[in-house]
Protein backbone atom coordinates (compact mmCIF):
# COMPACT_ATOMS: atom_id res chain seq x y z
CA UNK A 1 0.00 0.00 0.00
CA UNK A 2 2.97 2.70 0.88
CA UNK A 3 4.38 2.16 -2.51
CA UNK A 4 1.39 2.77 -4.17
CA UNK A 5 1.01 6.28 -2.49
CA UNK A 6 4.53 6.87 -3.25
CA UNK A 7 3.79 5.98 -7.43
CA UNK A 8 0.13 8.11 -7.21
CA UNK A 9 2.25 11.49 -5.85
CA UNK A 10 4.85 11.33 -8.73
CA UNK A 11 2.69 10.84 -11.16
CA UNK A 12 0.22 14.10 -10.19
CA UNK A 13 3.63 15.51 -10.08
CA UNK A 14 4.16 14.22 -13.83
CA UNK A 15 0.97 15.65 -14.37
CA UNK A 16 1.73 19.14 -13.13
CA UNK A 17 4.49 19.66 -15.21
CA UNK A 18 2.27 18.42 -18.10
CA UNK A 19 -0.30 21.81 -16.97
CA UNK A 20 3.12 23.71 -17.25
CA UNK A 21 3.48 22.91 -20.24
CA UNK A 22 0.53 23.69 -21.44
CA UNK A 23 0.50 26.61 -19.99
CA UNK A 24 3.78 27.72 -21.54
CA UNK A 25 2.26 27.17 -25.00
CA UNK A 26 -1.01 29.34 -24.21
CA UNK A 27 1.56 32.54 -22.70
CA UNK A 28 4.09 31.91 -25.70
CA UNK A 29 1.20 33.58 -27.57
CA UNK A 30 1.38 36.57 -25.38
CA UNK A 31 5.22 36.94 -23.74
CA UNK A 32 7.75 34.48 -25.25
CA UNK A 33 10.49 34.74 -22.86
CA UNK A 34 7.98 33.93 -19.86
CA UNK A 35 7.25 31.12 -21.93
CA UNK A 36 10.10 30.06 -22.30
CA UNK A 37 11.26 30.15 -18.42
CA UNK A 38 7.62 28.34 -17.41
CA UNK A 39 8.78 25.59 -20.01
CA UNK A 40 11.99 24.79 -18.56
CA UNK A 41 10.53 25.05 -14.80
CA UNK A 42 8.09 22.29 -16.51
CA UNK A 43 10.89 19.89 -17.34
CA UNK A 44 12.56 20.41 -14.17
CA UNK A 45 9.55 19.13 -12.31
CA UNK A 46 8.46 16.71 -15.05
CA UNK A 47 12.28 14.91 -14.44
CA UNK A 48 11.62 15.12 -10.49
CA UNK A 49 8.42 13.79 -11.37
CA UNK A 50 9.81 10.65 -12.96
CA UNK A 51 12.93 10.59 -11.19
CA UNK A 52 10.54 10.14 -7.97
CA UNK A 53 8.92 7.26 -9.26
CA UNK A 54 12.22 5.42 -10.08
CA UNK A 55 13.50 6.11 -6.44
CA UNK A 56 10.07 4.09 -5.62
CA UNK A 57 10.13 1.68 -7.83
CA UNK A 58 13.75 0.53 -6.66
CA UNK A 59 12.52 0.44 -3.05
CA UNK A 60 9.65 -1.63 -3.70
CA UNK A 61 12.10 -3.72 -5.24
CA UNK A 62 14.26 -3.66 -2.12
CA UNK A 63 11.65 -4.09 -0.12
CA UNK A 64 10.17 -7.08 -2.22
CA UNK A 65 6.82 -8.20 -2.36
CA UNK A 66 3.34 -8.31 -4.46
CA UNK A 67 2.69 -5.24 -6.84
CA UNK A 68 -0.59 -4.35 -8.26
CA UNK A 69 1.10 -2.20 -10.03
CA UNK A 70 1.59 -3.05 -14.38
CA UNK A 71 3.20 0.12 -15.17
CA UNK A 72 6.34 -1.08 -13.26
CA UNK A 73 5.97 -4.51 -15.03
CA UNK A 74 5.90 -3.38 -18.30
CA UNK A 75 8.54 -0.49 -17.50
CA UNK A 76 10.99 -3.64 -16.35
CA UNK A 77 11.16 -1.17 -13.30
CA UNK A 78 10.16 -3.72 -11.00
CA UNK A 79 8.59 -7.42 -11.78
CA UNK A 80 8.47 -9.66 -8.45
CA UNK A 81 9.87 -12.65 -8.92
CA UNK A 82 8.46 -15.93 -7.77
CA UNK A 83 10.03 -18.39 -4.83
CA UNK A 84 11.54 -20.97 -6.51
CA UNK A 85 10.14 -24.28 -5.22
CA UNK A 86 12.47 -26.56 -2.85
CA UNK A 87 13.74 -29.01 -4.41
CA UNK A 88 15.72 -31.47 -2.57
CA UNK A 89 19.04 -32.76 -2.93
CA UNK A 90 19.57 -36.07 -3.71
CA UNK A 91 21.64 -38.23 -0.98
CA UNK A 92 24.90 -39.75 -2.21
Amino acid sequence: MEFEVGYMLSLIIVGISFLGFFLSMMIDEVNRKKAIVIFILSLIIFGLGVYYYYVVGLWQREAGGPSVNKLNYYLYLYRPVPSAPSIPFPME
